[in-house]
């Protein structure tokens, strides 16, 4: 914890060096005018200022969850880590010093123990970039319990009285008893219990459920970016299912389980030159859909459009599905070089909706759209589209000279931009 708050916790060196000279400055003029011994007291107080630093000052680290979370899991496993000696080193000099300075151990020990889950308790309610867990409460109250026998043993040693003994038992077991029922108290009723991913319940059936995902779209890669392609990552978004795989040479997505592929594009979309005319072109891409969209394309009907000519061709194919003249929602696009290069494509893999009948022929929604805009019709498509409130809808898409106008082909009546649902 010390190293990760030293790096996460911006301008610490500064702060630790003003709530050092707060605590100072009060403490050599109480020690002065009590006529107590001065360097051990100004010691305690600036180790206490570095654990106030260290545990207590906002870092840009995140919490381990919304809300006052702790993970209140058994600390034992944890408590040889790297991070909990840390944190034993940082309590004991101030637990050693405060056993000097007061020479009441137990009662020194109570009070640094419960310290020390109070720190946990103020990180888990603050906003602060903290996490907090029993193994911090554990390492912190080893390392008090380390430095208030260090500092008994030492006084001893020097021959120095550590305190009415019945008294000192008395006071640290009260204060360890109050102390820790109401840590225990306020922790059960305002902090949640940090729940790790692998124990939180449905785990292990999200995990069933995008296994095979990383190898379907592996596979799908290699297809269409070729061989030899390597993915670097694959993240699958379990809320919606889409998985996206970012390789080498592009990037490609699609749907899990429905395993349905939703675009690609190659990082380098600029056409290599190639032999392949536009016959040999569609070859490619009818070999491509009839292997990731059997299902969508039939039925279909194809168009193309050729970008540049000769070896640097670009064949751009479009993959429609008509019922009675209406444009249904399934899309498919796929670019094709001359060099038989699949650059990219796009698809809406779905069935047909069912809809209400068309009863709005062409002209008459386009005497409705230049009604409403005042301009003449130039394109008209009649398409499915799903609307806000309404489910899929026959839609009239008229192209007017300003933009867009949709009308309802079966009622009439305008769909503003707002409703309409891509």
């Amino acid at each position: 914890m010390i190293d990760a708050s030293v790096q996460a916790i911006p301008g610490l060196l500064a702060w630790f060096v003003v709530i050092a000279l707060c605590l100072t400055v009060p403490t050599v003029l109480i020690a002065r005018a009590r006529r107590k011994p001065i360097t051990v007291r100004v010691l305690l107080a600036v180790c206490s200022a570095g654990i106030l630093a260290v545990t207590l000052l906002p870092a840009d680290g995140g919490p381990v969850g919304d809300g006052a979370v702790c993970d209140l899991s058994s600390p034992f496993p944890q408590l040889t880590s790297s991070s909990a000696l840390l944190n034993v080193a940082l309590f004991v000099p101030a637990s050693f010093f405060a056993a000097l300075v007061f020479q009441r151990p137990l009662t020194t020990l109570a009070v640094t123990a419960v310290g020390s889950g109070l720190i946990e308790l103020v990180q888990a309610e603050g906003a602060m970039g903290r996490s907090c867990s029993a193994t911090d409460i554990a390492a912190n109250t080893t390392g008090s319990l380390l430095g208030v026998a260090a500092g008994t043993v030492w006084c001893r040693r020097a021959g120095r009285a550590t305190g009415k003994t019945g008294r000192d038992a008395l006071w640290g077991a009260a204060l360890a008893v109050t102390g820790s029922a109401a840590l225990i108290a306020t922790f059960h009723s305002s902090v949640t219990p940090y729940i790790p991913l692998t124990e939180r319940p449905g785990f292990a059936a999200a995990q069933r459920a995008v296994e095979g995902a990383d190898t379907w779209i592996t596979e799908a890669a290699v297809y269409v970016f070729g061989k030899g392609t390597h993915v670097e990552q694959t993240i699958v978004a379990k809320h919606d299912g889409l998985v996206t795989a970012k390789t080498d040479r592009g990037e490609i997505a699609g749907w899990w389980p429905e395993k349905k592929l939703r675009e690609a594009a190659f990082t380098d979309n600029r056409a290599e030159a190639g032999s392949l005319n536009q016959n040999q072109a569609e070859e490619v891409s009818t070999r491509f859909v009839r292997r990731w969209f059997p299902a969508e394309v039939l039925g279909a009907e194809r168009t193309v459009r050729v970008s540049g000519s000769g070896d640097s061709a670009v064949y751009m194919f479009a993959y429609r599905r008509y019922r009675e003249g209406l444009m249904m929602p399934m899309r498919l696009n796929v670019t094709v070089t001359s060099s038989g290069r699949i650059m990219n494509f796009t698809a809406r893999a779905m069935k047909d909706p069912e809809l209400p009948e068309s009863t709005v022929p062409k002209d008459e929604a386009a005497r409705l759209a230049r009604a409403h805009t005042g301009h003449t019709v130039q394109a008209a498509v009649l398409l499915a589209q799903k609307v806000k409130g309404q489910g899929w809808r026959p839609v009239w898409m008229m192209g007017v000279e300003n933009g867009d106008v949709f009308i309802d082909a079966a009622t009439g009546l305008r769909i503003s931009q707002e409703d309409l649902v891509h």
